[in-house]
């Protein structure tokens, strides 16, 4: 996201090719936002008035009663204007009171936040996210080390997922949630509650997607295509016959709830509808984008061109609207969604042991073929140093043999003989002349 050209309320850069629909879809929403905000405002109010009751709470355990029962009320009143989305100076107060953010920080305490950032700003740095923070969203201004607010940008995002890696360390850090988050503080989120939203995210969103092995994430490709063969049999039955698996597209929408690559404003009305009415939402979310492109994905004749079409759609996705709508209206009975889950983990955690046993017998072969090799290959050099060996003897056995014959041996071994005594005699002379040179110590004389 490159810094200057067109850019949309949130700091994000627009393609040149799509600023046109972007300029005449923003024309379009603007008297709608203005009629929007005021009905908001209402709510709004109404919702505060709640919040002040938990304020009022004289105990730990009241207090989590009443945060959780102001969650669960919140839910319910904003199911209904929800689907239109929540203008985008309120989200910073809704998306926490959905998330169950009070109900969180009063049953773990008000102390987690500001104890693991006194952590988080001493030594205990998660190295792999210290890596990541300069990949998030490149070029936007908030996160940009050479823009104004760039450098706390950035500092505030380490802040929030250095804190979480520290306070979960089963999950510690995983690539895509610095994507989640950084949508969190340029939505303006205070950093405590982003805390305690990634926190929501991981536990109850998405379980066990950012934890290795990841197997939420299998968990959650494979439902995403029995979905698909339930809700778009003829359509899973095409993307099947060209070889796509509509899991190597979701994937990816999952583990960052679609931010990677849709508008910011389309992804934000997305999130509205996840932290309301929970994870079912993604699958419809992701069941509504192959249904808008069902007539064009029909058409694709092989996978490339599929992916290509599906990436393309989703960049220019600005109308949220009709992708809300699709969602909400056509896939509104897709099921209980954790149920489906708790269903399929097992058999994915079957085929993943299966496949980690498979994966170390191969290594197990390989390693058995290499030592195999390196033996056989150290019995090869033997064999020639056995050769060498051999010839050598044979060629100084030969020898030998030729001087025995002649004589030359007995010679040579004679002067040898000789050349042995005359040294020994003089080694002998020169040792018993020092002897007699040597004192005799203090004892020995008086003997």
């Amino acid at each position: 996201m490159a810094s200057g050209g067109t850019c949309d309320e949130f700091g994000f850069s627009i393609d040149e090719d799509l600023v046109d629909a972007f300029r005449q879809h923003s024309l379009k929403m603007a008297e709608k936002r203005l009629e929007m905000r005021d009905q908001w405002r209402v709510l709004i109010d109404e919702l505060k008035q709640k919040s002040q009751v938990v304020d009022q709470a004289t105990s730990q355990q009241e207090r989590m009663t009443l945060a959780g029962e102001k969650t669960r009320e919140a839910r319910r009143i904003l199911r209904g204007p929800i689907p239109n989305g929540v203008p985008a100076e309120f989200r910073p107060f809704v998306w926490p009171l959905l998330c169950g953010v009070e109900k969180a920080r009063a049953s773990r305490g008000e102390h987690v936040f500001p104890a693991l950032l006194q952590r988080s700003e001493g030594t205990e740095r998660n190295q792999e996210l210290e890596l990541d923070l300069d990949r998030t969203f490149p070029g936007h201004p908030l996160l940009d080390k050479e823009s104004a607010y760039g450098s706390e940008g950035v500092a505030s995002l380490h802040r929030v997922l250095n804190s979480y890696a520290l306070y979960n360390p089963a999950v510690g850090y995983c690539q895509s949630m610095n994507f989640i988050v950084g949508i969190l503080l340029i939505m303006d989120t205070q950093e405590e509650d982003a805390f305690w939203m990634i926190s929501h995210i991981s536990d109850s969103v998405l379980p066990n997607h950012f934890a290795p092995p990841m197997l939420g994430a299998q968990v959650d490709t494979k439902l995403f295509g029995i979905l698909m063969r339930r809700h778009l049999p003829p359509l899973a039955a095409h993307l099947d016959a060209i070889g796509l698996d509509p899991g190597m597209v979701c994937g990816q929408w999952f583990l960052c709830i679609f931010c990677n690559r849709m508008p910011c404003e389309t992804v934000c009305r997305v999130w509205d509808v996840v932290f309301c009415k929970g994870p079912q939402a993604i699958f419809q979310v992701a069941l509504g984008i192959f249904k808008l492109c069902e007539t064009n994905l029909l058409a694709c004749e092989d996978m490339g061109q599929a992916i290509h079409l599906l990436r393309a759609f989703e960049s220019s996705l600005f109308d949220a609207d009709a992708l809300i709508e699709c969602a909400m209206l056509q896939f509104g009975t897709i099921g209980d969604v954790a149920k489906m889950r708790e269903e399929l983990l097992p058999s994915v955690r079957k085929d993943y042991q299966e496949h980690r046993k498979r994966m170390e017998a191969y290594r197990m072969q390989e390693n058995l073929k290499k030592g195999k090799d390196m033996l056989r290959s150290g019995l090869g050099k033997l064999s020639d140093l056995g050769q060498g060996i051999g010839g050598a003897l044979g060629t100084l056995s030969t020898e030998v043999k030729a001087k025995a014959d002649n004589g030359e041996l007995l010679k040579e071994a004679k002067a040898k003989s000789s050349g042995w005594f005359s040294s020994a005699s003089s080694l002998f002379s020169s040792i018993a002349s020092t002897s007699q040179q040597v004192p005799l110590e203090v004892g020995e004389q008086e003997r």
